[in-house]
């Protein structure tokens, strides 16, 4: 993007009560979103923007930081700013969500479904880890690749127990949403989940399905999912390039606080 398609692109809102870097945050996002600002591509720089749209250095500077905080700029000294390769951003105080995520950060989502069966289970782990009734120790697997920008970010194998949610494989989870599904079609819906984050080395098939070299660093995040009877409703291992991923937490001063506050974000938010 030059300065010429910038000035002739953007152009502020008076009348929206929105300030001008928030503005300005929106308009760079969209340009990501449909390409016309590529990965690797170099940022207009502070001082042009600045000349170009007759604004502070603070707005833009202001404007800058929260693209960068949010992983759509990275600066390299001496150079610039340059569009950063989409990454996962996951806040850890909160349920995590792929599909709002990449959007989120100016990113087109995309799932590739390996695997979509019902199984029968007779892993002994797997069936108390999903609360598995004898009687029907069947589970709906699915194993995608889900990707950003067709970039792939994340492999994830998921188990619902099938009594919750018999019929599902029919759905086609690459155009439709999985929670979705399971709430508007099941009337299931998520209300708590315990993650486990792990540092592992990607190996064999899944390096090669992240399009990464072998022994190169990840983490394997395990969510179980409960629904508000207190029932197992999913298993989730997923598993992404440690350079592909960010965590993030919030902390408080008081630990007794910080402690009631994860707990709850992590109970109500979907």
């Amino acid at each position: 993007m030059d300065i010429d398609y910038f000035k002739s692109t953007f152009h502020f809102s008076a009348e929206k009560n929105i300030p001008l870097y928030e503005q300005l945050i929106a308009y760079i996002k969209i340009q990501i979103q449909q390409g016309v600002l590529k990965p690797g591509d170099q940022m207009i720089t502070e001082n042009d923007l600045c000349g170009a749209l007759n604004i502070s250095r603070t707005t833009v500077r202001q404007c800058m930081n929260r693209l960068v905080e949010e992983g759509l700029l990275i600066r390299q000294r001496g150079r610039g700013s340059f569009i950063a390769n989409p990454k996962l951003k996951r806040n850890i105080n909160y349920l995590y969500n792929f599909t709002e995520n990449m959007r989120s950060i100016g990113a087109s989502p995309t799932s590739v479904v390996l695997t979509k069966e019902v199984s029968n289970i007779t892993n002994k782990q797997l069936i108390t880890s999903l609360q598995l009734p004898e009687t029907d120790p069947r589970a709906f697997h699915l194993l995608r690749l889900r990707c950003a920008n067709g970039t792939p970010l994340l492999l994830e194998n998921t188990y619902i127990p099938y009594y919750l949610c018999s019929g599902i494989e029919q759905f086609n989870f690459e155009a439709v949403s999985l929670y979705d599904t399971l709430s508007s079609h099941y009337s299931l819906n998520l209300y708590h989940a315990s993650e486990t984050i792990e540092a592992i080395i990607i190996k064999g098939a899944v390096a090669k399905l992240l399009k990464c070299s072998s022994n190169t660093p990840g983490y394997q995040i395990e969510r179980v999912s409960h629904l508000d009877s207190g029932y197992v409703f999913e298993l989730t291992t997923s598993t992404t390039r440690a350079d592909k991923c960010i965590f993030r937490l919030e902390l408080y001063k008081n630990a007794n606080f910080s402690k009631n506050k994860l707990d709850f974000q992590r109970s109500i938010h979907i």
